[in-house]
């Protein structure tokens, strides 16, 4: 490769005063890189800016407000989807709904806790004690403008996707690469965001987040005198898919049709659903099955499938709250299956997720939720999964063949749960003629 340079892109349909917000109409950020004939150093894409949440269109929340949001998330939390296109032929590369909710799986199996607590404050507004981070970003004032009253939180997140967190750059070319990228993000609607810490949404009726001074900042390489255009014809990489379902019973079965050759894993994370979208909720906690009176519906038995048969697992998990009804430890056995999914597990070299995070534990007595929102080192970090081939990179065909989960779970009351799968293959892009195919 030639040289390095730095890009610095502001979003395309950005307004006059640069504030962006899902309440006053601007749902979405678009990134465009134009084509062009060097390559994207994948690790160096990050999103940038100025993070506020108000009361009003004037007011900063006070502490008495009761205003919180997710802090194993922080900003994170406002990504509803990430979707990465073609510039030139608008053809999906990568699209990932609930972004946020793969995130918290993500950020919780693969950064430990002293990570949590120093550099990701500062660079997603993430800390592991719900009040610091309520106080550090919801009320702070130090950088508030005495005459618009703003009270910005500078931030600086990569954009996590399969194809940005690959190893091989990206080529950008119209003739011998994907033809630049139209970067999408939609934002997630206040509601989901922001929540009470007190039960009530008083305070929130007409609370929502702003972001100002957004851009995308990225490296791109320039290639060599030796570099030949037809070594980029076909560029492999890992991408991430998103699914959603319902279940409502105690005997559970969850059927989807992923239409994907090369299946490297899939992992997924729950929350009652009347709790997304609602201010009185936190709508992105990765939560334990749950009953409506806030006690845990525990896992009994677990089981994955391919084409209704039992694979890669050749046996059903019994859990040890089968046998013990009143264990509260959480089963290894489906704690180290979900972390192999997310990332391998050899590879995982420090994590968050721990006994106080994952574990069989009752988050309320009645149905104000107060235990799901105080839990220490930063909130629930639950979740299943199992990977398919964490060795070769090869995968599992599931195009014609469904993916399935079977459970069977101590769910006595009528609370629909709802299940957020994301499933992590392998794909890839031919570039001929001028146009791009994605196979999948």
């Amino acid at each position: 490769m030639g040289s390095n340079q730095h890009l610095e892109i502001v979003p395309s349909n950005i307004t006059s005063d640069g504030k962006l917000s899902y309440k006053n109409g601007q749902p979405t950020i678009q990134l465009l890189i134009g084509a062009q004939d060097r390559f994207i150093v994948p690790g160096s894409v990050r999103l940038v800016g100025e993070f506020t949440v108000k009361k009003n269109d004037t007011i900063i929340p006070v502490a008495s407000d009761g205003i919180r949001m997710n802090e194993r998330l922080g900003v994170f939390s406002m990504i509803d989807t990430l979707s990465i296109f073609s510039q030139r032929s608008g053809q999906t590369i990568e699209s990932i709904n609930h972004h946020n909710r793969m995130m918290s799986s993500y950020l919780s199996v693969t950064q430990s806790q002293a990570d949590f607590a120093c550099h990701a404050y500062e660079t997603a507004l993430r800390f592991p004690n719900y009040k610091a981070q309520q106080l550090g970003v919801i009320t702070n004032t130090q950088g508030a403008n005495s005459s618009s009253g703003d009270s910005p939180n500078s931030f600086c997140i990569p954009l996590v996707s399969g194809l940005f967190l690959g190893q091989e750059p990206i080529p950008l070319s119209n003739s011998w690469g994907v033809g630049g990228l139209n970067i999408e993000l939609q934002l997630a609607p206040d509601q989901q965001v922001l929540f009470s810490a007190d039960n009530t949404d008083t305070a929130l009726l007409d609370a929502f987040y702003e972001l100002s001074n957004v851009r995308l900042i990225c490296e791109v390489q320039t290639p060599g005198e030796d570099f030949k255009p037809e070594m980029t014809n076909t560029f492999v990489y890992n991408s991430i898919s998103s699914y959603y379902n319902t279940i409502n019973s105690a005997n559970a079965v969850l059927n989807f049709n992923l239409g994907l050759k090369s299946v490297l894993g899939a992992f997924m994370n729950v929350v009652p659903a009347s709790h997304i979208n609602n201010f009185k909720r936190d709508g992105l906690a990765t939560l334990e099955f749950t009953n409506k009176d806030g006690s845990n519906a525990e896992i009994e038995q677990l089981v994955f499938t391919r084409a209704g048969s039992r694979e890669p697992l050749e046996y059903n998990i019994d859990t040890l709250q089968k046998t013990t009804v009143d264990n509260e430890t959480a089963d290894a056995q489906i704690v180290r299956n979900y972390m192999n999914a997310v990332m391998s597990f050899a590879k995982i070299q420090r994590t968050s997720v721990e006994p106080s995070v994952y574990r069989n534990i009752d988050y309320s007595t009645d149905n104000t939720y107060s235990g799901a929102k105080t839990i220490i080192n930063g909130g629930a970090a639950w979740g299943i999964g199992v990977s398919y081939d964490g060795i070769s990179n090869q995968g599992l065909d599931f195009s014609s063949s469904p993916f399935g989960v079977q459970l069977q779970l101590k769910l006595t009351t009528d609370n629909p749960q709802s299940v957020f799968l994301f499933v992590h293959s392998r794909q890839t892009v031919v570039s001929s003629g001028g146009s791009i195919q994605v196979m999948k």
